[in-house]
């Protein structure tokens, strides 16, 4: 190693040790410190993670949820997503609280998994479920596309901005399957559908709970052009009630 790399080296321990002690490297999770190698999760709380492994069930129970008149391919999520668990407050944070790294981060940790299982090598756009210009304008940013930005940086796949969301929707919290059905249905569209043609096209939320939105998602791109697959990728998802 030259001087000039020693020093550039040398630096940037110097930086991320002065970043360190203004802002320290937890767990956002348990709180404990990172050590190094770890992102948002330490090894612990990664080992804890509720995962779905819903990719390893070519019919699963997110299929059910999200059957209709289009087949979808690849249907999964990361981890139950449970309201009242840390993992959850996790995806709250990256949503509400202004955190959009996390949601980028969290993209990337899933999409590395899911790539060691073999699913995602084939994969050629991500669509993020789209927001409302007026919502992202006053939330500053759209959490799906960050963690599409995350996935496709590990997958070497495109981001796509095709899907729109025609209308805003009022909040979905508390309401029951149908209201949630009917509050969504009709709320996206899809902009130039001849790009989607022949591709394998991957919609990206971070939760999924009845499964109303990633529908109406799903028939958007099913009515508007002819891809090879539609596939659907969450961080979440809710456990229904029988």
């Amino acid at each position: 190693m030259n001087n000039g790399n020693k020093i550039g080296s040398m630096m940037k321990t110097i930086a991320r040790g002065f970043c360190d002690a203004l802002f320290p490297r937890v767990c956002r999770v348990c709180g404990r410190s990172l050590v190094e190698g770890e992102t948002l999760l330490c090894v612990g709380c990664m080992a804890g993670l509720p995962r779905t492994r819903f990719h390893l069930d070519g019919f699963n129970a997110l299929h059910q949820r999200l059957g209709g008149r289009y087949a979808v391919d690849v249907a999964a999520a990361w981890f139950n997503y449970m309201p009242d668990s840390p993992y959850a407050r996790l995806i709250r944070r990256a949503k509400y609280g202004d955190r959009p790294v996390y949601g980028r981060r969290m993209g990337v940790m899933y999409a590395r998994e899911l790539l060691a299982d073999g699913v995602g090598t084939a994969f050629d756009v991500l669509l993020p479920v789209a927001m409302h210009p007026l919502k992202r304008f006053v939330r500053g940013y759209n959490q799906a596309e960050e963690i599409a930005r995350g996935m496709a940086d590990v997958f070497g796949c495109d981001v796509g901005d095709n899907l729109r969301a025609l209308r805003r929707h009022t909040t979905q919290t508390r309401r029951g399957a149908y209201e949630r059905y009917s509050n969504i249905s009709g709320s996206f569209a899809i902009m130039h559908p001849q790009e989607l043609d022949g591709l394998n096209v991957v919609i990206v939320d971070d939760v999924i709970t009845t499964g109303s939105t990633m529908t109406d998602c799903i028939r958007a791109v099913g009515e508007s052009s002819s891809p090879a697959t539609i596939n659907v990728l969450s961080l979440g998802a809710t456990l229904l009630k029988a």
